[in-house]
C-alpha cells in the first residue's frame, strides 16, 4: 500500500503527464479530422449576416486597430457596433474617427462603467443579425476570420459557438514569448481536444461567434462572474448544445508585458474558473450532462492538482527535516527528467500544428526550457491565491467593472 506521501507524490507527478498526452493525442486526432481538410470558406451569395460587437472601456489607444481591422473583413454582410462602457477618455471619438463614417460602424455609448458582461448583452440585444461576434478592443482581426468563424458554425445546428484562434502580437520581451508558447501549447491544443467532443470549454472574449437566440436563451452574460465567458460557454454546454474551435479564424491580441500585469490576468482567469466551478459544478455532475464529465473533470482535476502540489512539498520538506530525503530526491529527480520530456514533446507538437498559421512560433521556443517552470509556478500561485477561494464563495452580487487599465507594448512583426 502507498503511504499518503507516496500516493500525493504520484498524483502530484502523474496528473500533468496525462494531461500533456490527453491535449497532444487530441491536438493530433483535430489536426486529421478537421484541420486537414480546413472549413470551406462561404461565398458572399450564402453568408448570412454578422454583428461584430467590441465591448471597450479606456480603449482610445487601441481600438482604432480593432475597428479598422473588422470593417476591413472578407465579409459581405457586417456591422460592427462598439460598446463604450463609461469611458473616461477619447475612446468613442477615436472609434468613429478609424470608421471614416462608414454606414455598417455604430458606437453605442454609456455614460457609467457596468461592466463588460452588461454591455455585451445591451449588444445582443440591438444586435441586427442573428450571428454575433464578439471580440476585444485591442484585437485585430484577420480579413477571413469572421467567414472562416461563420463556415465552422454553419457546419452543424448544435453548434451555437466557436472560438477563434489568438495569436500574440507584442513579442519583444521574454515574458510575451513565453506566453506565444502558452497560445499554441496550452490554450491551442486544449482548443483542440475539447473541439473533437463538441465541448470547447471556453469560447472567449477575445474572438468567438454565437448564434444571438442560444446566448439570449440561456440568460446571456452574468455581470457577476470574473470571467463572464467561460461561464456563458457553459451554460450553453448545459442546455445541450455544443461549441467548437476554428484554427484558421486568426486574431491579433495583445498579452500583459510585465509580470505585474500577467498576474492581475491570472488572478482574474483563476478567481472566473473558481466562481465557473462554484456554479455550475454540481449542475454538470448530473448525469443529464454526463457529455459534460471529462470538461468539468479537468477543471476539478487541475484545482486539486495545485493543491497537491502545495501539500507536497510541505510534506516533502518535513520528510527531509526528519532524514527522509534520499527516496524523495531520487523521485524528484527521476519525474523532472521526465516532465522535462513530455514538456519538450507538448511544445513540439503544438509548435509544429501552429506552424501554417505563425512561423515565429518556431523562435519562441528558444526559451521553451524555462516556459514550464515559469508558467506552472504562476499558474498554480494564481489558482491558489483565487480560484479556491472562488470555487467556495462563488461570485460577489455586485456587477464585476473595468478597473484595469492596459498596459501597451509596441508589437513586433
Amino acid at each position: 500500500m502507498w503511504t499518503p506521501l507516496e500516493a500525493l507524490l504520484i498524483f502530484v507527478a502523474m496528473y500533468p503527464v496525462a494531461t500533456a498526452a490527453l491535449w497532444v493525442a487530441g491536438g493530433l486526432v483535430f489536426r486529421w479530422r478537421d484541420e486537414r481538410r480546413p472549413t470551406e470558406k462561404l461565398d458572399n451569395a450564402s453568408c448570412p449576416g454578422v454583428t461584430v460587437l467590441i465591448p471597450a472601456f479606456n480603449e482610445e489607444a487601441t481600438i482604432a486597430t480593432s475597428v479598422v481591422a473588422a470593417l476591413a473583413s472578407d465579409y459581405p454582410a457586417i456591422e460592427v457596433i462598439v460598446l463604450d462602457d463609461g469611458s473616461t477618455d477619447a475612446t468613442e471619438t477615436a472609434a468613429l474617427q478609424a470608421a471614416a463614417e462608414d454606414p455598417r460602424f455604430r458606437v453605442l455609448r454609456h455614460p457609467v462603467n457596468r461592466g463588460k458582461a452588461e454591455q455585451l448583452n445591451v449588444g445582443f440585444r440591438v444586435a441586427r443579425h442573428d450571428l454575433v461576434v464578439v471580440t476585444d478592443a485591442d484585437a485585430h482581426l484577420h480579413p477571413q476570420a469572421i467567414r472562416r468563424l461563420v463556415g465552422r458554425i454553419q457546419t452543424s445546428p448544435m453548434l451555437v459557438a466557436v472560438a477563434g484562434a489568438p495569436h500574440v502580437t507584442n513579442r519583444n520581451r521574454l515574458i510575451c514569448a513565453l506566453q506565444v508558447l502558452e497560445a499554441a501549447s496550452i490554450i491551442g491544443l486544449i482548443r483542440r481536444t475539447q473541439s473533437v467532443t463538441g465541448r470547447v470549454g471556453t469560447v472567449a472574449g477575445i474572438f468567438g461567434v454565437f448564434r444571438r437566440d442560444a446566448v439570449v436563451a440561456v440568460g446571456g452574460f452574468d455581470g457577476r462572474m470574473a470571467t463572464e465567458d467561460i461561464d456563458l460557454t457553459w451554460r450553453l454546454l448545459m442546455a445541450g448544445s455544443h461549441t467548437a474551435y476554428e484554427p484558421y479564424a486568426l486574431v491579433g491580441m495583445e498579452v500583459p508585458p510585465t509580470l505585474k500585469a500577467l498576474w492581475a490576468q491570472r488572478k482574474r482567469w483563476a478567481k472566473g474558473q473558481g466562481e465557473v466551478l462554484h456554479q455550475h459544478l454540481r449542475t454538470v455532475l448530473r448525469w443529464r450532462h454526463h457529455k459534460m464529465w471529462l470538461l468539468g473533470f479537468e477543471s476539478v482535476a487541475s484545482l486539486l492538482w495545485v493543491i497537491a502540489l502545495l501539500a507536497s512539498l510541505i510534506l516533502a520538506t518535513l520528510n527531509v527535516i526528519f532524514g527522509h530525503s534520499l527516496g524523495l530526491f531520487g523521485f524528484g529527480l527521476a519525474w523532472g527528467v521526465a516532465i522535462s520530456i513530455i514538456a519538450t514533446v507538448q511544445l513540439l507538437v503544438a509548435v509544429l500544428l501552429n506552424y501554417h498559421y505563425d512561423r515565429w512560433d518556431v523562435r519562441s521556443l528558444l526559451v521553451g526550457a524555462i516556459y514550464p517552470l515559469a508558467y506552472w509556478m504562476i499558474s498554480a500561485a494564481a489558482a491558489l491565491r483565487s480560484e479556491v477561494t472562488a470555487a467556495l464563495r462563488g461570485p460577489r452580487e455586485r456587477r464585476v467593472v473595468w478597473d484595469i487599465q492596459r498596459e501597451l507594448d509596441p508589437p513586433s512583426g
